[in-house]
């Protein structure tokens, strides 16, 4: 009996270890912060823009696309985060984008804050590599902006 119990408790840890490997990992979160990633799948980017600045930033369903976002908030300050939101393709291999290219992915960089700089931004200045390998998205990304801002480089595994 005791053999039996075992067994169960075993299984259930390992249940509840293969769920926990399967959330994006993020790797070199910046500083003192915490970083979330989520993936909203068939969703594409919908951009309210005045001037040059994008100031609203909505999901739309589109079984064509799907948004990736990524969360930064200090720790340290309080009232400071960083909102990333990159849309790709749903059916894809290989994603290769450089600076101005980054403009076909829809790369956003957003300072939630109490500050000059809050608001988001098109990101046309960096690189961004994304690999399909079947069982997860790897992803790089390198980001330059005229903005004061934490995360610069991102390597994460989805």
């Amino acid at each position: 009996m005791k053999k039996f119990l075992s067994l169960i408790v075993l299984c259930v840890l390992i249940a509840c270890k293969s769920t926990q490997t399967e959330l994006p990992a993020l790797q070199n979160c910046p500083g003192e912060g915490d970083c979330v990633v989520q993936v909203f799948k068939e969703t594409r980017l919908n951009l309210v823009e005045t001037e040059s600045k994008v100031s609203k930033v909505a999901f739309e369903e589109d079984s064509d696309f799907q948004v990736i976002f990524i969360q930064y908030t200090d720790s340290n300050r309080k009232g400071y985060s960083e909102e990333i939101y990159l849309q790709i393709p749903s059916m894809f291999k290989e994603i290769h984008s450089k600076n101005l290219s980054l403009k076909n992915q829809k790369v956003l960089l957003g300072k939630v804050c109490d500050c000059e700089e809050a608001g988001f931004e098109k990101i046309t200045t960096g690189e961004l590599k994304v690999i399909d390998n079947r069982d997860f998205i790897s992803l790089h990304l390198e980001i330059k902006s005229q903005k004061t801002h934490k995360i610069k480089t991102l390597d994460i595994n989805i």
